[in-house]
């Protein structure tokens, strides 16, 4: 073979391999599912199972960092379901009026992750991912075209560490149902951390000109020792209750909060340091246990968005506020923070004596419930109370898909009410007190004295403006769609929630509201081969009736 022809092989040669790399380069990779959704809480859950009923040919992946679905409500401890009754009854139908049958509203944690599993197991398209997180979101000609996934192992300090196991995972729709609206953020979706879109005059002067905090998180811990009265009813500022399933729930001490000596000397001392109690609400851990979780504990100065394993990468926010710690660092302090004797002296004054009888009723024996290990069990991360809110025209709270004037001013039917705009696209209702936990510990003074709740202190136009909400408000289609990504729907707290209305919808059974609509929406999206972003009048007409036949409630009088 001469040179000549020796030449023209070899560059025959090479241009194939060079064009196969390309080939394979551009060539989509990863296990294809028609619908994903991140986040494995209530939420999370209620989209799958959603998403698989109404597309049953559909391959659904459900992703989520924890062990276990449920989330907060599960793994995280919150067992306590935040629940609003209006005329009597729940407003929140679906998924979340389902479990809440079976559960109750103070229900056994290990067993609400059961429930959930099974639920999600009876569903032979739905793929469940556990303990992976998002690492990168691949997105081209306006949508999300694959995620990168990566295995989170739990590190020797309690921090959540990334593993040796990547996968890719391609997919027509996405559901961002997570706590930290990860999903929405990495597919760059325009963001407002906090109450970044309070009027100015009510933002302290370093939060005008930078980034915004967040409210103030909380841990849930368990305890035991803990005395119930006889009957339900109010005893002091303690106010005892129990489910039909005979399981206890708690809530209250706002009066020993603000006036009793203990208490409000450790707000003193270790309020300025990040830490303080607050009027608490804790349930048993099903009924007939001596265990009980608890949520009292503030931890102030977290950043919700903020991860160890993230930092030096463009996924840890490049706005956090230098005083924030990420979850991590603010997790284990906490942890810490619960094996100070000062904290539990506190907590014990939490109690109602019967002067008649002597009783005491409440946490005055309580004690920590100790793992294996002699450590005390909590959940197992920080329960975020806001993270982002995803605004829909500019950054101003009357520029979302949902606002607080239209929480505050909601009718009682499709004839009146100022949340008239969102009946026409609505997915469901939600109906909560506007609940702000503190930003700062300084939130919780009103000059020497502890207030508590700090919604009317901190925003005053808030009370003038009728203060907390009256009837449910219509949950309107637009809370789910961004511009970002026509294929991507967010509900979980990234939604498009002001963050004054977010104190209204942040609790479980409306989040769940909002997972199921995301995954009837992404099954129609799948079925009629049409974007979430891009849906009209017909789509949201027959998305509305799918949901009607999953048990959701849409309207007011029903």
């Amino acid at each position: 073979m001469n040179n000549v022809k020796r030449k023209r092989l070899t560059g025959t040669f090479l241009l194939i391999f060079l064009l196969t790399g390309i080939y394979a380069w551009q060539r989509p990779s990863g296990t294809f599912y028609d619908i994903v959704i991140f986040g494995g809480g209530f939420g999370g859950t209620a989209a799958a199972v959603s998403a698989a009923k109404a597309a049953p040919g559909g391959s659904v992946l459900l992703v989520m960092p924890e062990a276990a679905p449920g989330g907060l409500g599960s793994v995280g401890g919150q067992n306590f379901f935040d629940i609003r009754l209006w005329r009597g009854e729940l407003v929140s139908g679906g998924s979340f009026a389902r479990w809440y049958e079976r559960l109750g509203q103070f229900y056994n944690t290990e067993t609400a992750a059961e429930l959930l599993a099974a639920e999600l197991a009876t569903h032979a398209n739905i793929t469940v991912l556990y303990r992976e997180d998002l690492e990168a979101v691949r997105r081209s000609q306006g949508k999300i075209v694959s995620l990168s996934l990566r295995e989170v192992v739990l590190d020797s300090d309690g921090a959540i560490g990334w593993g040796n196991d990547r996968k890719k995972v391609r997919g027509n729709v996405f559901v961002d149902a997570s706590e930290k609206g990860r999903l929405a953020r990495l597919s760059g979706a325009e963001l407002v951390a906090g109450r970044g879109d309070w009027p100015e005059e009510f933002l302290p002067s370093e939060e005008r000109a930078g980034a915004a905090r967040q409210q103030a998180a909380t841990l849930m811990f368990k305890i035991q020792g803990v005395a119930v009265p006889e009957r339900q009813g109010s005893f002091g500022d303690l106010f005892f209750v129990r489910d039909r399933r005979g399981s206890w729930g708690i809530w209250g001490g706002r009066d020993g909060y603000a006036t009793d000596e203990v208490v409000t000397t450790f707000n003193q001392v270790y309020g300025p340091a990040g830490f303080a109690i607050k009027p608490f609400n804790i349930a048993q851990n099903g009924a007939g246990s001596n265990e009980w979780w608890v949520n009292t504990l503030l931890v102030f100065n977290v950043d919700g968005r903020a991860h160890r394993r993230d930092i030096g990468t463009d996924r840890f926010p490049a706005n956090k506020r230098p005083e924030q710690m990420d979850t991590d660092a603010a997790y284990a302090a906490a942890r810490e923070f619960l094996s100070n004797p000062a904290f539990w002296q506190a907590l014990q004054r939490f109690a109602y004596a019967d002067e008649e009888t002597g009783q005491v009723y409440g946490l005055q024996e309580a004690g920590p419930v100790l793992d294996r290990y002699g450590q005390q069990v909590t959940g197992a991360g920080l329960y975020l109370r806001e993270t982002v809110h995803m605004p829909k025209d500019g950054t101003d709270e009357s520029r979302f898909a949902l606002t607080p004037a239209e929480c505050q001013t909601a009718g009682t039917g499709p004839g009146d009410g100022g949340d008239l705009d969102n009946y026409a696209s609505r997915i469901g209702l939600a109906f909560y007190a506007m609940d702000i936990n503190a930003y700062l510990y300084s939130d919780l003074l009103a000059g020497e004295n502890f207030v508590w709740p700090v919604t009317g202190f901190l925003r005053p136009d808030w009370l003038a403006s009728g203060g907390e909400p009256k009837n449910p408000v219509y949950l309107p289609y637009e809370m789910l769609i961004t511009e970002a990504a026509e294929n991507l729907l967010i509900a979980g707290y990234g939604t498009g929630t002001a963050s004054l209305a977010w104190a209204a919808i942040r609790v479980l059974p409306n989040l769940t509201v909002l997972g199921d609509a995301a995954g009837a929406a992404a099954a129609l999206s799948i079925e009629k081969n049409i974007p979430p972003l891009r849906f009209e009048e017909a789509e949201i007409a027959a998305l509305q009736d799918i949901l009607r036949e999953m048990g959701a409630i849409l309207d007011k009088d029903e």
